[in-house]
């Protein structure tokens, strides 16, 4: 009865985020596609990110010792570069699978006029065991900027939200794919697209 009951809410909060992802008129895919490889080294991290049509791409370093976890970012948008460093906060709230775990994020840009600013990301994460190997999870993470010129501190300033699943293929190798739909400080739609992720454990 008690796998039953998380099925129902899984697929409740399933049916929550297709709405989520079709309320907005321009839900059609961008023309891009997301593609990350990540590797796990017990209390590290590395990632590599690329974009399919896109001239994108990142690498991340994660680092947890504990609790709270930390990661720096740099990422390349059309060549212009940025740093990004993070703070991971552990979860604050949890309701069964559902957690409040948000994320303080410092962005420096290189590119002379852009604007270094603080965000917040006050996110919601829900994750389902389906079976063994393969389980669903939903995010949304609203944010907040501060000191970012043209907002008021504390201003909403976009939503990422995702919705996918993972597979696990052995111990150590799995591989899931998503959906993101990103929403302006207007609720209007950013970008809708398609994504992958290859993790190893080592």
């Amino acid at each position: 009865m008690k796998s039953i009951s998380y099925l129902y809410i899984f697929f409740v909060v399933m049916f929550i985020a297709i709405a989520l992802f079709s309320c907005n008129p321009a839900y059609a895919l961008d023309n891009f596609s997301q593609h990350n490889v990540k590797a796990k080294f017990g209390n590290a991290s590395i990632a590599y990110r690329g974009h399919k049509n896109l001239d994108k791409w990142m690498t991340q370093i994660d680092y947890k010792p504990g609790k709270v976890g930390y990661a720096y970012r740099y990422q390349e948008n059309k060549g212009n570069v940025e740093h990004r460093l993070r703070l991971n906060s552990p979860s604050l709230i949890t309701l069964g699978n559902l957690k409040f775990v948000p994320r303080l994020e410092y962005r420096y840009f290189e590119k002379k006029g852009k604007d270094d600013f603080l965000s917040l990301w006050v996110r919601w994460q829900y994750k389902q065991k389906i079976t063994n190997n393969l389980s669903g999870y939903i995010w949304v993470a609203p944010k907040l900027s501060f000191d970012q010129d043209g907002r008021d501190n504390g201003d909403f300033s976009g939503s990422q939200n995702r919705l996918g699943c993972e597979y696990k293929l052995t111990d150590n190798v799995s591989f899931g794919i998503f959906g993101e739909k990103n929403f302006d400080d207007d609720w209007n739609t950013k970008s809708v697209f398609l994504g992958t992720e290859l993790t190893f454990k080592f």
